[in-house]
Formats: structure tokens, C-alpha cells, sequence
């Protein structure tokens, strides 16, 4: 598998990663346009854009896009030892930001409209929702009102479900399910009692720690959110937080704590 597969394979998994491809060489330089390298979250290396100064150069833009968690791409210019130029463009490459949000009531409408503005790609689940106005926002629907809907979705290991049918009973089975088929964060609306009830039942599922720690409820950050708009605007500044940091503690909120 080439250079060029694997970072596709990377991304396909889930996986955010740099990929740096020689552009242009002016005078003698170690590799030729098309040469490309590969830098994982985790520092890992697989190519090469031709070592010594060009590939520190390339290495060090890498690490900070990923550390960021995003950047635009960046053509960078590197003077070889030897008298030549090296062009590399440097552009990180992400997994979509998947969304899907259980219940199109006002919260999970004002979430789903809100969350397709700030890029995500968002999927309503909820036999009754309105098809022609999730449409018009580019919003996919779900057809569904039973938990099981959710084994029959494709989705990459970074997507995060929301849930907010209004109901108690309801929140819990969608939530288990969630946990179950290992979504990176499942989010309730709700109050820190609903919480424990939620934990509890996971927990009577068999599911393992660090599975029932993806519980986000109440979700959203804190920040005195009452109607649907301002509880959609925490909503989404949270998965925004989690997802350019991956920092959990940043949302301050925990279903186990």
C-alpha cells in the first residue's frame, strides 16, 4: 500500500493525519516531485520527503497542525545543503465530522441546524421529523423511533451522537445503544439525575468504564443555556472543544462525576 492509500486508510478509520508530498525541486534535491510522507497524531512516520533539514521542516509543520487540530494547508520552501530548493505542501487530512442527533424536537432541530452551519455532517434520527426542512439544510434523516436503528449506520469511530427525545426512557435505551456500538461520545440532554440513571443502566449492560465515560449529560458546556438556541450554542461549542482538542476535562461536565 503506498503513501497516498494508507493516509486514505487513516482517515477512513477515523484517524486525523499530515500528509507532505514534494511539489517542486529547483537544483539537486535527495527525492523527486510526488515523494510523500506520512505523520500520525502519535508521531509515527511512514515515507519520506527526503530527510536532513527538508524533512525536520515538513515534521515540525505536521505536528503543530496536528496538535492544533486543524490549520490551512501550507506550501513550504526548504533550502537544501547541497544548493537546491524543495517545495512541500503540508496539508492535514481528517475524518468528516459526523453528527447524528436523536429527536427533531425544538432542541434537536435548533442542534441539527446549528451543528450543519459549523461543518458537521449531520444525521436526524426521528420518525417524525420534518424531511423537507432537514433538506433544505442538508441535514440526512432517519426514519426510525427504536434504538436498533442505530447498528444499521455506517459511521467512522470519531462520530458523536446526541440524544434528546424528551423522554427518560427513551434517552436511556438510545444512549446504551450508542455505548454499545462505540460511538466517540454519546451526549443527553438532561439534568445530572437523568445521568445517573443512564450510568446505571450501561453499567447493568456490561458495558466496561471507559465506555460509560463517553456519557456527556448534561451536554453542552456550561454556560446558563435555557432556551433551544442557547443549549444548542453549548452543545456545539462543546463538540467543537472536543473535537480540535480531544480534551474532555475542558467541558468541565461528566455523567460519572
Amino acid at each position: 500500500m503506498d503513501i497516498l492509500q494508507k493516509a486514505l486508510s487513516a482517515v477512513e478509520a477515523g484517524e486525523a493525519v499530515v500528509l507532505a508530498t514534494v511539489v517542486s525541486v529547483t537544483g539537486s534535491a535527495p527525492r523527486a516531485p510526488g515523494a510523500r510522507m506520512l505523520v500520525r497524531a502519535d508521531g509515527q512516520l511512514e515515507g519520506s520527503v527526503g530527510g536532513g533539514e527538508i524533512e525536520h521542516a515538513a515534521i515540525n509543520q505536521a505536528r503543530e497542525m496536528l496538535e492544533r487540530g486543524g490549520g490551512a494547508a501550507q506550501l513550504t520552501e526548504v533550502r537544501t545543503d547541497c544548493g537546491g530548493k524543495v517545495g512541500v505542501f503540508i496539508e492535514r487530512l481528517a475524518p468528516l465530522r459526523r453528527l447524528f442527533i436523536v429527536g427533531a424536537g425544538h432542541v434537536g432541530k435548533a442542534v441539527a441546524s446549528m451543528a450543519a452551519s459549523a461543518g458537521f455532517a449531520v444525521t436526524v434520527i426521528d420518525r417524525l421529523a420534518d424531511a423537507q426542512w432537514l433538506a433544505e439544510l442538508g441535514i440526512a434523516l432517519e426514519k426510525s423511533d427504536e434504538p436498533a436503528a442505530l447498528e444499521a449506520i455506517e459511521h467512522p469511530g470519531s462520530a458523536q451522537v446526541l440524544i434528546a427525545t424528551g423522554t427518560h426512557e427513551a434517552d436511556r435505551g438510545w444512549a446504551v445503544a450508542a455505548l454499545q456500538l462505540g460511538f466517540a461520545g454519546v451526549g443527553v440532554v438532561g439534568s445530572s439525575r437523568k445521568a445517573k440513571t443512564i450510568v446505571k443502566a450501561a453499567q447493568n449492560a456490561g458495558l466496561p468504564a471507559e465506555r460509560v465515560a463517553a456519557i456527556r449529560c448534561p451536554v453542552g458546556l456550561a454556560i446558563g443555556a435555557v432556551t433551544p438556541v442557547e443549549i444548542a450554542m453549548a452543545i456545539v461549542a462543546e463538540l467543537i472543544c472536543l473535537q480540535r482538542t480531544g480534551d474532555r476535562k475542558a467541558t468541565e461536565r461528566s455523567a460519572t462525576s
